[in-house]
């Protein structure tokens, strides 16, 4: 991926919308897994504007409107931009937290069957891979103390990683994405056992 304008801009609002937030159960800056994301969906596909979706992939769920909106990524980056993050965005749902985060995951799931686009199945995916090395190295950290953080118990976070697994693997993207994600997917089923 090569430098440019839009990429230094990506980096400018990624930073800014994510200022003051921190990745659960850490002290590391939110904004390192928008960047871990990026990073890892190099390994599949070197398209500027999934790079760029990538770093801003989660800020409609987790940014205020008022500091980057729908609007601002649009204007920003433009329509295809603001489609693949779309994409990969869990609806708002409001109820008790463990029943929220059920409706979200399987409105997730629901939607990503409906994705053909490669280029969002790819942000997914890569989401979804650094997620778990992260809740692997804070196991190795913090061990089964880790899940207290969540919504959801370990069996349904599990239940989540592998109902994607699941949907990517239908989808036409590149055999080192789905390797990848198996790899890391393994390796936290073998940690929710303990």
């Amino acid at each position: 991926m090569q430098y440019s304008d839009r990429i230094n801009l990506a980096i400018r609002r990624v930073a800014t919308a994510h200022d003051g937030q921190y990745r659960r159960n850490s002290a590391t800056p939110y904004v390192a897994h928008p960047f871990a994301v990026a990073l890892i969906s190099q390994r599949y596909i070197s398209d500027e504007d999934v790079f760029i979706a990538c770093l801003l992939h989660d800020v409609l769920e987790d940014v205020p409107e008022r500091v980057y909106s729908a609007d601002d990524i649009y204007h920003d980056f433009g329509d295809e931009v603001l489609k693949i993050i779309k994409d990969v965005t869990e609806p708002d749902i409001k109820a008790e937290a463990w029943r929220a985060w059920q409706v979200r995951k399987d409105s997730y799931i629901a939607h990503l069957e409906t994705v053909n686009d490669v280029r969002p199945l790819i942000v997914s995916a890569s989401d979804k891979i650094h997620n778990m090395s992260e809740m692997l190295r804070d196991y190795g950290t913090n061990g089964p103390r880790i899940w207290n953080a969540f919504y959801a118990d370990k069996e349904r976070e599990v239940w989540f990683f592998g109902a994607v697994l699941e949907v990517l693997k239908k989808k036409p993207i590149p055999e080192q994405a789905i390797k990848d994600y198996e790899e890391k997917y393994n390796d936290l089923k073998i940690i929710v056992k303990n």
